[in-house]
């Protein structure tokens, strides 16, 4: 195996095991904000150290309405099928130009925590394993259905912009 795959494989079994801690935790209040988001990302985390759809399936990002609503508000959800059908048509990015998930193009991710940080607000905290630089990514959850499901996701970055705001941009 090269070393390269050996890096992966390390990093694709810690984030697994970090977010199968995380779920773990969050199984025992079901009832949690932070479920929806840990299970998101036990979900869809491999992003960050695979490309190989083949395998893990489908990225986040080209989910159908159904698998989306399972975790986002119809609204929401509704955007990011917009999106998705709008990079299929033109062949190319639209208004998502970045891993929804780690706020970057390249994800690299290492210490992936979930935390609700106040009622309606749950925080992923992760480091770059390469420059240990943290990244706070904020989700907004809310009772939809009586599930929780995220409404919206802010991005720690100086503009503070939201998935909602990105994904809501008039299409060219």
């Amino acid at each position: 195996m090269s070393s390269i795959a050996a890096k992966r494989l390390t990093l694709i079994a810690s984030i697994a095991l970090s977010i199968a801690w995380s779920g773990t935790a969050l199984a025992a209040k079901a009832d949690n904000e932070a479920a929806v988001v840990a299970k998101l990302y036990k979900d869809f985390a491999w992003q960050a150290v695979a490309s190989q759809a083949d395998l893990f399936g489908d990225d986040l990002a080209h989910q159908g309405k159904a698998a989306l609503e399972k975790y986002f508000a119809p609204a929401l959800a509704d955007l990011l099928v917009k999106d998705a059908v709008c990079q299929t048509r033109y062949q190319g990015i639209c208004n998502l130009d970045f891993d929804l998930l780690f706020d970057s193009q390249d994800p690299r991710v290492t210490d992936l925590d979930v935390t609700t940080t106040s009622p309606g607000r749950v925080a992923v905290v992760y480091k770059d394993p390469v420059d240990e630089k943290k990244t706070q990514i904020d989700f907004v959850v809310a009772r939809v259905g009586g599930s929780w499901k995220i409404t919206d996701v802010v991005y720690r970055r100086p503009d503070k912009v939201s998935l909602r705001q990105v994904l809501s941009r008039k299409i060219p």
